[in-house]
């Protein structure tokens, strides 16, 4: 079973006044990107969008649909039993 989700990627609204738009960082979005694939999370699909900012300013936006097992991401804690690990239910 897979799981998904939304996330939305966009820059400071503070750089997209002082540039009068901003563009997104190669740099920043991929750190974004290996932040959710650390946790399991794989890209499947991205769509760019430009967001307006009170009507004069512009800045990128990047809707990516993030896709991963159900299960992947749990992890059981184990403790030890009688000098043995087992799962804790």
């Amino acid at each position: 079973m897979k799981e998904y989700k939304v996330v939305k990627y966009k820059e400071s609204f503070i750089k997209a006044i002082l540039l009068g738009q901003s563009k997104i960082s190669p740099n920043r979005f991929t750190k974004f990107l290996n932040k959710y694939a650390s946790d399991g999370w794989t890209a499947i699909n991205t769509d760019k969008s430009i967001d307006s900012i009170l009507l004069l300013f512009s800045r990128e936006i990047y809707i990516v649909v993030l896709e991963r097992d159900a299960k992947a991401h749990i992890i059981k804690e184990v403790a030890p039993i009688n000098d043995e690990w087992e799962a804790i239910p």
